[in-house]
């Protein structure tokens, strides 16, 4: 499990980490807009094209029906920039959370995203306003039992307007 709690903002938790094709990556925050206070993980939708990932440490499911808990709350140009989920088994390829055999339960993508120069074109995703945040819930995939397991939020952005942004919070296996 992991709020985001424990750490001083702007550090990720220990085994987290973000990579970014621009300057801005995932980092803590502190203060309003928090599932559960202080903290919560957040990355700012910026008006070029970017990609911006947030990973957990390795993990392995144990049983059969492991379900993936979080708390997203995002305001990103609707259409245009957005995220998705994916995972990586055994230090493979990361593929979307759907693609590898995943489905979500509640609280899943909206809609595709349509920008050219967007990194996350042509793919569902969350974009646009969630009006606050939203309980998902995804089963993972079965080829994930017992394996080395990763799994990412993946922001992408186009080269015009910006937005706020993607809050993560109160995720737990």
């Amino acid at each position: 499990a992991e709020s985001f709690d424990g750490v001083t903002a702007p550090t990720l938790p220990v085994g987290w980490s973000s990579t970014s094709t621009v300057s801005t990556n995932w980092a803590t925050v502190a203060g309003a807009g928090s599932h559960t206070a202080p903290n919560h993980a957040f990355v700012s939708n910026l008006g070029v094209v970017s990609d911006i990932r947030l990973s957990t440490p390795v993990f392995v499911p144990t049983a059969a029906s492991s379900r993936l808990n979080f708390r997203n709350a995002y305001s990103t140009e609707q259409g245009f920039d957005g995220g998705v989920l994916e995972i990586s088994l055994n230090g493979g390829a990361f593929s979307d959370i759907i693609g590898a055999g995943g489905s979500f339960i509640s609280g899943g993508y909206v809609g595709s995203l349509f920008s050219s120069d967007n990194p996350l074109s042509s793919r569902s995703a969350w974009h646009g306003d969630s009006g606050g945040y939203v309980s998902t819930i995804v089963d993972l995939p079965t080829a994930s039992l017992n394996q080395n397991t990763v799994v990412r939020w993946r922001f992408g952005s186009d080269s015009s307007i910006g937005a706020t942004g993607w809050r993560i919070d109160t995720v737990f296996l």
